[in-house]
């Protein structure tokens, strides 16, 4: 007799798990809809979009027309605009771009990242709705070919060792790779905030 009272626990235990978890998708999805629904639906047929969790306090709107196959299934780009809600409207607040395919746009909690062979670089979206660079890690040569790193931070640069400048890529090789979905084709997509793993 006790062990069906723990196997129904159990399972009301389970089904109160999954209701919850059922009615905090759907609350995100209503958000999402209420906030970038319109901007989705004015997607050209080409345009490719992602909602993404990082530093802001709202979910952001990533859009672009061009993607690839990264190897891993995600749909990845190397350049993308930015829309996020400022002003009770929602903006287009910039444009993120790295160099080459090997360099997705990527994202964790603390930004939105771009990269290339010799560059990280972090963005981060402020309360006001406006994206910045927060930081900016870059690697360059002389003439002889010896390196020297350097950061740019709230608009000052100073010299860094080799090391935190491979730190700041090891962040970036951490993030995850933002994967776009169609507008036209995936309107179901709208609900789904892509998360940080």
């Amino acid at each position: 007799m006790g062990k069906i009272k723990r196997i129904v626990s159990c399972l009301i235990i389970c089904v109160s798990v999954f209701s919850l978890s059922a009615c905090g998708t759907e609350s995100k999805s209503e958000n999402n809809t209420a906030i970038y629904g319109e901007t989705i639906s004015k997607l050209e047929d080409n345009e490719l979009f992602a909602i993404i969790d990082t530093n802001a306090d709202s979910p952001v709107l990533l859009v672009t027309s061009q993607v690839y196959d990264d190897g891993t299934g995600n749909q990845a780009a190397i350049t993308c605009d930015v829309y996020y809600p400022a002003d009770k409207e929602v903006k287009k607040i910039g444009t993120v771009e790295s160099m080459g395919t090997a360099y997705p746009i990527s994202y964790d909690k603390t930004g939105i990242y771009a990269a290339s062979g010799h560059s990280v670089n972090r963005f981060e979206i402020e309360k006001s709705g406006v994206m910045k660079l927060s930081e900016g890690f870059y690697e360059q040569f002389d003439e002889s070919g010896n390196a020297t790193y350097i950061i740019e931070k709230e608009n000052k640069s100073e010299a860094i060792t080799e090391e935190e400048y491979y730190t700041a890529f090891e962040k970036y090789s951490n993030a995850t790779v933002v994967s776009f979905a169609y507008g036209a084709s995936d309107a179901t997509s709208i609900g789904a905030v892509s998360k940080n793993e």
